[in-house]
């Protein structure tokens, strides 16, 4: 009758602290953990990497997009960052702040792969498989090299054994503290007591742990001491925690939640081969993020990051538990007092219960414990995924042989040739100069032949060496720069610049982007610019790097068209590049566009917040204070040409458009003006079913004082006879006379 008496005064002193909405919350706690047990077991057989923290070192241009491709790839198999920093890039990755940094060498295609000693190598297969996809892709290669200290997967072997002791370790002097005492101390003062004791205990066994099983320098060896440390205490006072507040069952929970939490630290597989949410769920528990702490004393001396606060939130969260469950108790007591009894009969139920505890609790526990180690021995073989698939970026290009190039009449012997399938006829042919000596050519509306994939693309690119001529042209075989996904928005192209590097050129294509609105040529509507860029390597094919659309969607002719003619500048302050831009109001009396200015670095090119525009004194900020510095009425065409020669600015084009009929050149001192009039120096005027218009220069082929090479567009009314004669969509070559004009002072 007393044993009986006693069982319905404890448990309603249980059912009064802990209430059945707890009962139920760490029922639903077993099963979690059941579960994510099971699912990082089963993640195990199939590995690949999840938000792998790593970086691109590159220039901006190329480190950006490459870093945007892969952390967009499906199942995120890296967090990437893009840095020019090759020196803090491989500080980071010896010091374990990073797993991997890919540096790019822009000139050549072979780069480089830093992976720290300090991986498993399975994370570092994973890693060199992935980034080996991406470089293939873009057809290139790297080179593992392996950065750290020499002995980082030893050192990365220890902190795996250390936190597994210390986790251990502050555990059982929990579980061994509650054997001999019970749950739970019979005073606030001896609860305060024992918890100082398990801390000092935990502490002081994790300092020795640490200190014992590292190798290297006595700061290091302190600095990982103190890191299992703060495991052990933690390990502890969490099992503590749950202890005081579901008894028994609370040790068991307690093995439950660090065998889910350690299966990382258990079966030696990193954290970021798990796939999510379990990475995540594993990382913020105690064995993970004190393996993460320890690997990082070990390899950097010093103890500070992420982990730290998540082992200290644990400590936090388990102490006021702690005084929770104290409380509670003290106030439940009180309420389900039943009077004194004789201190002999007192001293014997005492006594009888704590028989029960040990044996309740050395039931639950080593079972459990026995049970979960043998399953985590028996993890299916850990094998990697297949990793993600890229999209090639490999452009392909073949040089047809042409003969000598050296004068106009020559390029109009190219401009009469066959040509390939892939290219039959274009309009625009705007150009620029490699280092290497051939020449970039940028082509509107492209005619291919039946069969080779769409008939018209938007664009395309020639090479011109100095004895054959090469279409580059990209994977899919469409536009050399593709239209927007999922929509009919298409790019014109309209200037080229080019910024020289050591070994490679960095080519910028300004293209308007256009929508279709009919079948009709002139049925579309011109959205703004954006700007394409290329990497071309010294004698090497090109590939589109970047892309970007440049400001919003803006349809009609009054917002400027920035990027309708560039010219790029040395001088004593560095590059600078003019974007000039056009517009029209359209007004019945202005038939041709407006002309305003804006410069920036090279470099910032795609990014308008480092623009400025002329206003007529000075370079400001806010586009819509550009000046007009050629009237839209007898204006300049959409697309044309500015450039600088001995000292002079001379902008070419075709007045009024499309119902102009003579080449005309423009005059400045400066990009800024003020430009003349206009002189027109050649006759181009369109015929019946004839069209010829958008003269473009280029001054880098066959230079000679006072002239210029000009192209002009040749195009019929009729597609059908474009289709059957290719050979009436080529653009048309002559040699003009420049007018005198003023010079800068």
């Amino acid at each position: 009758m007393n044993l009986r008496q006693d069982a319905r005064d404890w448990r309603e002193v249980l059912r009064a602290a802990f209430p059945r909405p707890l009962a139920i919350a760490c029922l639903v706690g077993v099963l979690a953990e059941v579960i994510l047990a099971f699912a990082v077991l089963r993640s195990g057989a199939d590995l690949r990497p999840h938000n792998v923290p790593a970086t691109v070192v590159a220039p901006s241009v190329m480190s950006e997009p490459l870093a945007a491709e892969l952390n967009g790839l499906p199942g995120t198999p890296f967090d990437l960052t893009a840095t020019e920093d090759e020196g803090g890039a491989r500080s980071d990755v010896e010091q374990g702040r990073i797993y991997a940094a890919l540096v790019v060498d822009l000139r050549s295609r072979k780069d480089r792969l830093l992976v720290s000693t300090a991986l498993d190598p399975q994370m570092v297969d994973a890693v060199v498989s992935q980034v080996q996809e991406s470089e293939d892709a873009w057809g290139r290669s790297a080179a593992l090299e392996r950065v750290g200290p020499p002995d980082g997967e030893k050192r990365l072997a220890r902190a795996h054994l250390v936190t597994l002791l210390a986790c251990l370790l502050g555990f059982l002097i929990t579980v061994g503290s509650s054997l001999k005492w019970g749950p739970v101390a019979r005073s606030f003062r001896r609860g305060l007591a024992r918890l100082g004791g398990m801390t000092a205990g935990s502490a002081v066994a994790g300092l020795i742990l640490g200190i014992a099983l590292t190798p290297g320098a006595f700061a290091t060896k302190l600095s990982v001491g103190l890191a299992a440390a703060l495991v052990a205490l933690c390990s502890g006072a969490v099992t503590a925690a749950l202890e005081s507040v579901a008894g028994w069952a609370g040790l068991g929970l307690a093995v439950l939640a660090f065998f889910a939490t350690a299966l990382p630290v258990l079966t030696r597989t990193d954290q970021h081969l798990i796939p999510p949410p379990w990475n995540v769920v594993t990382g913020a528990g105690i064995p993970v993020a004190g393996l993460q702490t320890i690997a990082q004393a070990s390899l950097r001396g010093t103890l500070d990051g992420g982990p730290i606060l998540i082992l200290g939130a644990w400590l936090a969260a388990a102490l006021l538990l702690l005084g929770y469950a104290r409380s509670a108790r003290t106030r439940a007591a009180r309420v389900h007092a039943t009077g004194a009894e004789p201190a002999t009969r007192s001293q014997s139920r005492a006594h009888a219960r704590a028989n029960r505890w040990r044996v309740r609790v050395i039931a639950v526990v080593a079972p459990l414990t026995v049970a979960l180690l043998a399953a985590a021995a028996v993890v299916p073989q850990q094998r990697l995924a297949e990793p993600a698939e890229i999209a090639s970026h490999v452009y392909t290009s073949e040089c047809i042989s042409t003969g000598p190039v050296k004068d106009v009449a020559d390029l109009n012997r190219l401009a009469s040739l066959r040509g390939a399938p892939l290219f039959r006829g274009a309009d625009v042919g705007a150009s620029a100069p490699l280092q290497d000596g051939r020449t970039l050519w940028m082509f509107g509306d492209t005619l291919r032949d039946a069969g080779t994939g769409p008939r018209m693309v938007r664009n395309s690119m020639l090479i011109l060496a100095p004895d054959c001529i090469q279409g580059v042209f990209p994977p899919s075989d469409g536009a050399i720069i593709p239209g927007r996904p999922r929509s009919t928005v298409g790019y014109w192209p309209m200037s080229v610049v080019v910024d020289r590097h050591d070994g490679y050129d960095l080519v910028y294509v300004t293209t308007q982007r256009v929508q279709g609105k009919g079948d009709g040529a002139f049925d579309f509507d011109n959205l703004g610019l954006a700007v394409a860029t290329f990497l071309v390597p010294k004698g090497g094919v090109p590939q589109r790097i970047d892309q970007q659309d440049i400001g919003p969607d803006q349809p009609g002719r009054e917002a400027p068209t920035w990027g309708a003619a560039a010219a790029s500048v040395g001088g004593d302050d560095g590059d600078w590049v003019y974007l000039f831009g056009t517009a029209n109001p359209g007004t019945d009396q202005a038939f041709g566009w407006s002309l305003q200015v804006a410069r920036m670095r090279p470099k910032d090119i795609t990014n308008q917040q480092r623009w400025r525009y002329w206003d007529g004194s000075a370079w400001v900020t806010r586009e819509s204070r550009a000046q007009i510095l050629i009237p839209a009425r007898e204006g300049v065409s959409q697309t044309l040409s500015v450039f600088e020669q001995d000292g002079g600015w001379y902008a070419v084009s075709k007045r009024n458009d499309f119902i102009g009929s003579d080449v005309t050149v423009w005059t400045a001192p400066a990009p800024t003006g003020p430009w003349s009039s206009g002189t027109a120096v050649a006759p181009i005027e369109s015929k019946t079913g004839q069209l010829r218009y958008m003269p473009l220069a280029h001054p880098e082929l066959f230079p000679k004082k006072g002239t210029v090479v000009v192209s002009y567009s040749n195009n019929d009314a009729d597609l059908d006879r474009v289709i059957d004669d290719p050979l009436r969509y080529r653009p048309k070559f002559l040699r003009i006379a420049l007018p005198e004009g003023p010079t800068r002072p």
